[in-house]
Order: C-alpha cells, then structure tokens, then sequence
C-alpha cells in the first residue's frame, strides 16, 4: 500500500519545514522468465488466466528507505550503477509509482532525469524554451523576459533558432539545464545530465544551484559520480547501495567512505588481473577473475523441506578478511554482480520471497516446489586467494530453523558436493570452517615456499611490524610496505597542525616495509574541502627515485615556501608499486593509502589582510613606459 501526498497548501501545513519526507519506501520490478507473461502481467489477463502460472523473480530496486530533505537542503546521491539513484529519484518526481511506502513532497518541482525527456527533437532550441515555460505555467511576457536570460546562460546563440535533433548532448544540456533553473523551482532534482556538458558550464551550473537555495530557498537533490562536483555543491551526501541508505552525512565523510569501496573493488579487480590461477579452478562458464563456489541448503536425501527454516544474514571469511557478505532478504540479495548472492529463481530453487519481520529482512527455506529442492547462494572468490594452497575459509550463517527438517549446509568443489554441517534449531548464528583444496599452481608445481631472506636483507634490523593504522584504505588485507604516519613540520622541524601563508612546510611520511621492495613511488596530494586538487607532489615528479626500500623509514617533500592559500585542507598519501605521470590511466595499484586522513591549516599572515587565493604564485613585475 503506497501513499502520495501531493498540494502545496496541504504539504506546507503537514511537512513543517521538509521538502520532501519518504517513510518505508519500496520499489518491486518483476523479472519475467518468459516474455509472454510480462505482456499477461501488463494488461491485467492474469485473472483470467488463473490456470497459467507465471515465473518471475521479485527485483527490489529500493526497499525499506526512510529520508527526511529540509528545505533549502543541497543533497548529493552517490552510489555504484544500479544502486537505486535514478529510481529514486523519479518516485520523488512523480515519473514512478512506489510499490510500498508514503511519498510526501512540498513543493514545485523541475527534474532533469534524461537526456531528451520533455523537449521536441523537432522543436528549435528557442520553440522548446517557449513550450516548457509554458507548460509551467509562465504567460508570454514572463516567457518573452526569461527568453533571453537563458539563451544568454546556455551560451547557444548560434544554435538557437536550429532542430534540437541538431544538438550535441552537451548543448542539449546546457539548454534543458538553463530552462529548468529559469522557472526558480521549489526543488530542483538533476540525474547525471550535467555529465555530458564541458567542465566550464558544469562549473556555471553549480553556482547557479548554490544561488538558487541562497536567493530563493530551493532545495536541490544531485545524483552524480563526479565526487568533486557533489563535494563542492552539496552540504549533504546520501550513499546508497543495495537499494538502501548506507551512509548519510557531512559530504567529505561520506565521499570518502565511498572512495575507500571503490578503491577496494578496484584493487581486487588489479589483484585478480595480474595473479594466475590454476587451471584445473577454472570451472565452466569462469575465468581467470571470477572463481565461483556454490553453497545450497538441502535436506538429506534431497527431499522438499517440510518447515520454514528462516534465514536472515550470510557472511563468507578468508581468515579475517571478508570476502562476501548478504543480507538475506533486502534489496539486491539475489543481484549477480555482487561477490555473494543468492539464487532465487523459484522454478528451480525453495528460498521464498522476501520478507521482513521486528528483527529486518529475511527468507525462508521453505518448499516452493523448485525442481532442484535446495536453497543455494553463490560466492565469488579472488584469483589472489589461491596463491597458498588450501586457504581455509569460514562461512557463517544466521538462521531460525525448525525442527522439523535436518538441514544441511553443502558447497561445489571439484564436482561434488561436500557437508560443511547442519543448522541447527538451539542457534541462531552458525560458523563453519573448511579448506579448500587446490592442488597445485597453474604450472604443475607445487606452491613455493618463500625464499629466504638475502645478505642485504639479513644486514638490516628491520624490527617489528607497527599496529595497523586505521587511516589505511587497505582493509582488505595487510598491508606490507605500510604508511605508520604523516607529520606537518614548519620551518625548526617541530611537528605541527597548520603552518602561516608563505611559510616553509615539511611532509614527512614514515613508512615500513618486512620486505625489500624496489622502485616505489611516494605521493602526496592536498584537497580542499570540497573536493579540488590544490596541489600534488610524488618522488616520480621531483626526480628522486627511491631505489628500494626496508625495514623503517622517511620520506619527506619540502615547500620552500608553502605557496598555498589560507585556509582547512585535507591530504592524502599513497605508495605506488609505480607511476606515470605522463602516460597516465587511471590509478595504478598500491601498497597502502591513507585518503583524505590528516588536516592541514594555513593561517593567514598577520601583517596582510588581503585574502591573497589558494595558491600564492610567486611573480615579478615589469613597468615598460611608452610615450611622455
């Protein structure tokens, strides 16, 4: 049962001072196995053809969303593809309908979702101005004074008067962006359309949003992957995933956070192309950077389960890394992009629909009549796992079952089916442990033991290893060489927070390695806190190559005068395994990163009131008198 309330008049007196207000929100798309049923589905034809069973799997693109936006809120939406941004954001415009949950707006939105939607390829750029304010509600004297103040802001003079089947999607933008903001929306809601203009007009389209919840108090929510824009708009940041809030909060916190995840993925994904994989692990349909292994919950024997045997949460460890994990029942439980699934598909499998109870989300293995009678979930490990033979995972499993029903918990391995155990009905959270056998590596050899230390290795005192620093990136495993720390130093040396404008300025990082590793790459990068570059130093740039580093260390960079203006930064500090600054494609993998973990001050100078800028380039002047 889904609720939409709706009329400014009666939104302003119940909502107080919230533009917008979603309680238990839900979206469900069904996923037909056959397109015939999607067509029954659509028109209805189901009650008439009652004898007809359709099969398809419950996809919840959102579910159980609670949000509460203020008004003159500047709200950023991050998330991977598929997350549920865009589904979002069409409940809030009204372009979708909720499948459960209440909707409640105030306010007089414009939405710029896609690119195309509301204007005429047919149309001149000028003729679609007219029909969209007018459809806004704008007479031709209001329409007639906006006209020039948008043709004006979209910087298309010269294509005004052409088709808009003409424009570049940058030029669609720049108009359906400058049209929207023209009628001083209540709220104002834009989904990665700003993507496809030129950086120059997305920079304009920013401060234009920030004068609009300035001047007239509207509220803007932004979905984009551009970090930095979000960063320099937004005074709030929603992360979603999975089709759920996973953090709300200050914009650097949770940009931040989301940068760690995506760091990850794109480690692992680094990991897993530069490791083999043995040969005889990769199963059908795998390759080398996707190894599946398959668990099922089963009765002995194979037979339908005669309880309800509720599931709610899954998790799967190598040692105390995480390698997976499921809420068993929320949104996207059964997604195959993610490293551990479910199989839900009901003509085959017993888990039941998804339901939620006082304690969350759950399913049940539960006889459904799937021809295969078990409850499987998939897990997909990293190549990197397989170095060591026989690494030994833990699967754990929180599950209420019955007594009804001896259930076991099995996994695929070279082709059969082993026991791991039962669930048990007196617990409710079920560890177990097994090994995996590999065998030997791709090349037929057994795995290597490491080589012993060298004389140059033996000669220094390398002592022991620091604590993890919770600052790393690196969570996934440990990381070895590491970053202990990053100290600011002024000119004596002594160790400190900020420094004053066009003082001198240390970076030290202090580093440890067990192992000699050779031609690492030491950087360091100084954000401001909206998300911009202000300035970036590697030992690559500066032509001090670092041969090879062990045991402890430092590496420090000297700014002899500190050029950057007064004012809160953030910095970062990473070991490369190598950089290339000149041929440069994307992040190359690293040892340890701390991103965004330490703040650095500029105090203003005391003798100097003029606010100088973020960078305080050193120049001369030259006067050259011509004439008289």
């Amino acid at each position: 049962m889904c609720e939409r309330a709706r009329g400014a008049v009666r939104d302003q007196e119940t909502m107080g001072d919230y533009a917008v207000r979603l309680r238990n929100l839900g979206k469900m798309y069904k996923l037909f196995r056959h397109p015939a049923d999607k067509v029954v589905d659509a028109f209805g034809l189901g009650r008439w053809l009652f004898w007809r069973k359709m099969e398809y799997r419950e996809f919840w693109a959102l579910r159980s969303l609670n949000l509460e936006v203020r008004q003159g809120e500047r709200v950023g939406i991050i998330g991977q593809n598929g997350a549920g941004k865009s589904t979002l954001l069409k409940i809030i415009s009204g372009n979708i309908t909720p499948t459960e949950g209440t909707v409640d707006v105030a306010g007089r939105i414009q939405a710029l979702l896609e690119l195309g939607t509301g204007f005429h390829p047919e149309f001149t750029g000028r003729e679609n101005i007219r029909a969209s304010l007018a459809l806004n509600g704008m007479s031709a004297t209001q329409i007639h004074d906006k006209m020039e103040e948008i043709v004006d802001f979209a910087e298309l003079e010269d294509f005004i008067d052409q088709p808009l089947k003409t424009y570049s999607a940058g030029m669609y933008a720049r108009l359906a962006f400058s049209t929207a903001t023209a009628v001083l929306p209540e709220i104002l809601i834009i989904d990665e359309v700003l993507g496809a203009g030129d950086a120059y007009f997305a920079g304009k389209c920013v401060e234009r949003m920030k004068r609009l919840t300035h001047e007239s108090g509207a509220t803007v929510l932004f979905v984009s992957h551009d970090l930095a824009s979000v960063q320099g708009l937004c005074d709030r940041v929603i992360w979603l995933r999975r089709g759920m809030i996973h953090r709300d909060g200050s914009p650097l916190h949770v940009v931040k956070a989301y940068y760690q995840m995506v760091q990850e993925e794109e480690a692992a994904r680094q990991r897993a192309k530069a490791q083999g994989v043995p040969k005889r692990l990769l199963l059908a349909g795998q390759s080398r950077d996707r190894i599946q292994l398959t668990f099922h919950l089963v009765t002995p024997g194979g037979n339908p389960p005669r309880g309800r045997h509720l599931v709610r949460h899954i998790r799967l460890f190598h040692q105390d890394d995480l390698l997976g994990d499921v809420a068993v029942g929320a949104p996207m439980d059964d997604d195959t992009t993610h490293p551990l699934h479910l199989l839900t598909d009901s003509h085959y499998m017993d888990w039941s629909k998804s339901q939620r109870d006082d304690k969350g989300f759950c399913r049940c293995y539960v006889n459904q009549g799937g021809r295969y009678r078990h409850a499987p979930f998939i897990a997909t490990l990293p190549p990197t796992l397989f170095r060591n033979e026989n690494p030994r995972l833990r699967l754990e499993i929180e599950a209420e079952t019955s007594s009804e029903d001896e259930v076991l918990v099995e996994y695929f391995w070279n082709d059969a089916y082993h026991t791991l155990g039962s669930l048990l009905p007196s617990r409710n959270l079920h560890a177990m442990e097994f090994p995996l056998e590999t065998g030997t590596t791709e090349h037929g050899d057994s795995a290597a033991a490491p080589a012993p230390a060298s004389l140059e290795e033996a000669s220094v005192e390398i002592g022991p290893k620091p604590e993890p620093n919770e600052k790393s990136v690196v969570t996934w495993r440990d990381p070895d060489p590491c970053i202990v720390d990053l100290r600011f130093l002024n000119a004596q040396g002594k160790s400190v927070g900020g420094v004053m404008e066009s003082e001198d300025l240390t970076v030290e990082i202090s580093y440890y390695s067990s192992k000699v590793v050779e031609n690492p790459v030491f950087a360091m990068t100084i954000y401001a806190p909206e998300g911009q570059i202000i300035c970036h130093a590697n030992t690559v740039l500066a032509d001090t190559p670092i041969s090879r580093i062990l045991g402890r260390g430092r590496v420090c960079f000297h700014f002899s005068p500190f050029l950057v203006g007064r004012g809160d930064y953030v910095v970062s500090t990473s070991i490369f395994e190598y950089l290339d600054p000149w041929n440069y494609t994307g992040q190359p993998p690293y040892y340890d990163q701390h991103n965004r973990a330490y703040r650095l001050k500029v105090f203003p100078r005391p003798d100097l009131r003029l606010n100088l800028g973020f960078v305080q380039q050193s120049y001369a002047v030259e006067h050259s008198p011509v004439g008289g």
